[in-house]
């Protein structure tokens, strides 16, 4: 029996992977999805629920308009018909709660808290109506390419198999296994392994809506901020983001968030109405995010994650490359050039981001207030981006510089200092 071979195949039913399947078939191409999800009815996995409104972030701008994510400059739309809730400030607090202010004129919004899960399960859906074969509950285990033709090996129940196609897609996420199967991690270097808790509590007080709160210091007993921000469960329910390590379990510190920190009185009262989480592998990005006849897109390449616009410009570019590819054009070398111009951890400068958020353990808890001190009152340009906050917070303290030589020579060294750290120093030290 001849044996079928799709036009191409895509691993991963995020919204990289949704959208790049839908566009494929829209194009006219035989499309095969492989997600080992069951369904689409309920999200568990801790992830990223906003778009980012920064002009020029990930080399696009994105507006909100008649039930559209519209990407003005690639000129693509996804539908969306679910919540959004703006977020119109953030707020970076220290321990005794010197704050940090970013915002746009006039309550402008820099950023939407969307529904994820609703915005998947209508492209899961789109998917299905116009043709793509999508397989739930079918894991990739890893296959081989040829030159001629690629093979993906899964697993079904208890059912092994192997599919064919010209060209395949790996949209898996955070965590590359089978983008390293194909010998896509090459080069790459795995940095940090983090483990995230989300819970979504009621009865949180003193939290100002529409707005993205970061604690930082080891009052609140994590390296990394612990976040408490709006969430689409409604108008009394908010997120908080903890980030850990397997030493330092996001779990643990909760407890001692709620029970001995800052945050504890207005964390007093509250309700878990449920919680979500995920381990994440940090790596630097890759620059080449294919290898003959195979195309990593979306966070499988990245450093951490490129956010769901991120995906879905991934998605976008990739489906016309691989049109390209089918044609026998350049298509994966254009979506590389693209790539790696449009995200910012793909250049030299990608540590600094990192080294930029090191205020602890770097600096002891004194020392965060008094950095956020000499900034308090002033209201920086609103910004959702984890790239351009740094230069933002360290721009501004900076303009302090003459003053903190003098009345602190020691945490002014650290600050001359971060610039040569290494990431692994800046968040293990």
């Amino acid at each position: 029996m001849k044996k079928s071979v799709y036009d191409a195949i895509i691993i991963g039913g995020g919204p990289a992977g949704l959208l790049a399947a839908k566009l494929l078939k829209e194009k006219g191409l035989s499309v095969a999805l492989i997600e080992m999800k069951k369904s689409f009815d309920k999200l568990s996995r801790a992830c990223s629920m906003q778009l980012i409104l920064d002009d020029g972030y990930e080399g696009d701008f994105v507006k909100v308009e008649d039930g559209k994510f519209i990407f003005q400059k690639a000129g693509f739309s996804v539908d969306y018909n679910g919540k959004l809730i703006p977020v119109c400030h953030k707020y970076y607090h220290s321990p005794k709660n010197h704050i940090m202010h970013f915002a746009l004129p006039d309550e402008k919004p820099f950023a939407y808290k969307f529904d994820k899960q609703k915005l998947l399960k209508d492209l899961y859906e789109d998917c299905v109506k116009a043709g793509v074969e999508v397989l739930l509950g079918t894991r990739a285990t890893g296959g081989n390419d040829d030159g001629n033709e690629v093979s993906v090996n899964v697993i079904s129940g208890e059912e092994h198999k192997t599919l064919y196609c010209k060209k395949l897609v790996i949209a898996e996420g955070v965590n590359p296994t089978i983008t390293e199967k194909f010998g896509l991690n090459e080069g790459r270097t795995h940095m940090a392994t983090a483990l995230v808790m989300k819970y979504f509590l009621k009865g949180v007080k003193g939290i100002e809506k529409n707005s993205w709160n970061l604690f930082y210091g080891r009052a609140y007993h994590s390296n990394a901020a612990v976040i408490i921000g709006p969430s689409i469960h409604g108008e009394d329910i908010m997120e908080m983001t903890i980030t850990g390590d397997a030493k330092n379990k996001p779990a643990e510190t909760f407890e001692k968030v709620v029970k001995n920190s800052p945050l504890s009185e207005n964390l007093k009262d509250i309700e878990i109405v449920e919680k979500q989480g995920c381990s994440v592998k940090a790596y630097n990005a890759s620059k080449k995010p294919y290898k003959g006849n195979v195309i990593s897109i979306g966070d499988a390449t990245a450093m951490v994650e490129v956010e769901v616009q991120g995906a879905f410009l991934c998605a976008y570019k990739a489906a016309q490359a691989i049109e390209k590819e089918l044609a026998c054009k350049p298509g994966f070398e254009e979506y590389t050039s693209w790539w790696n111009s449009s995200f910012e951890f793909c250049g030299e400068q990608y540590l600094r981001v990192a080294q930029g958020y090191a205020l602890v353990p770097v600096y002891t808890d004194d020392e965060v207030d008094y950095l956020f001190s000499l900034v308090d009152g002033e209201i920086f340009e609103g910004t959702y981006s984890q790239y351009k906050t740094p230069k933002l917070m360290w721009d501004g303290i900076r303009n302090h510089e003459d003053k903190i030589k003098a009345e602190r020579p020691e945490t002014y060294q650290k600050i001359l200092r971060i610039d040569q750290m290494t990431l692994g120093e800046a968040i293990q030290k």
